[in-house]
């Protein structure tokens, strides 16, 4: 077969996949109404793989299934565990690392069912264990999908979102964006975008 075919065959292939893990995922994403929040942060990271590189076998699944643990948080859970108000909070940190063990259960089994690579979904669980509790990375893969996470509240769509879900101020919001970004972000180019992103909030909403 002539290599673009292949290529453009492959290509196919997996656009039908992905699409197949937002429908798998939705269910679970609804919880806390994060299917908007996951496109995003896909849009994301597949602008920063252009940049940053690494295996969008395992980007794309982690980014897309990071966040289905919270489906095993009550509403009240989720609201105690998540947001600008709950930072540093033992009790928020204690149902954050729930929602992400959940998470790295839920999607290994999704994974699984879809009849996906064994190492790969290893390396996709071992990413969602610790999407937002862990500081350090250990792959390109794993700094892609924490930087795609993050920069879903820097898009217009994000910020406006997270500033009615958390009950605080556009204001609020920006100035705790602008005060962490330095330290959340893995990647020059998620830098780069949360940095733009900011201008573009602080026009349209300041």
């Amino acid at each position: 077969m002539d290599q673009r075919l292949e290529d453009n065959f492959e290509s196919e292939l997996w656009k039908e996949f992905i699409e197949l893990l937002f429908k798998k995922a939705e269910p679970y994403l609804l919880v806390r109404g994060d299917i908007l929040h996951a496109k995003i942060s896909h849009e994301y990271a597949l602008s920063l793989m252009k940049t940053e590189g690494g295996n969008r076998k395992i980007i794309e699944p982690a980014v897309i299934l990071h966040d289905v643990g919270w489906s095993a948080l009550s509403p009240d859970e989720i609201k105690r565990a998540y947001g600008v108000n709950a930072v540093g909070n033992d009790e928020s940190m204690r149902l954050n690392r729930i929602h992400e063990k959940k998470g790295e259960e839920i999607a290994m089994s999704i994974l699984s069912d879809l009849g996906y690579e064994p190492m790969l979904i290893e390396k996709i669980g071992a990413i969602i264990r610790t999407h937002d509790s862990g500081h350090v990375i250990g792959s390109i893969e794993e700094a892609i999908v924490k930087d795609a996470d993050k920069l879903w509240r820097f898009s217009k769509r994000g910020f406006q979102t997270e500033a009615e879900r958390q009950g605080i101020t556009h204001t609020k919001l920006y100035n705790h964006l602008s005060k962490n970004r330095v330290k959340w972000f893995f990647t020059r180019s998620a830098l780069q975008i949360a940095e733009q992103e900011l201008k573009n909030r602080k026009r349209e909403f300041l």
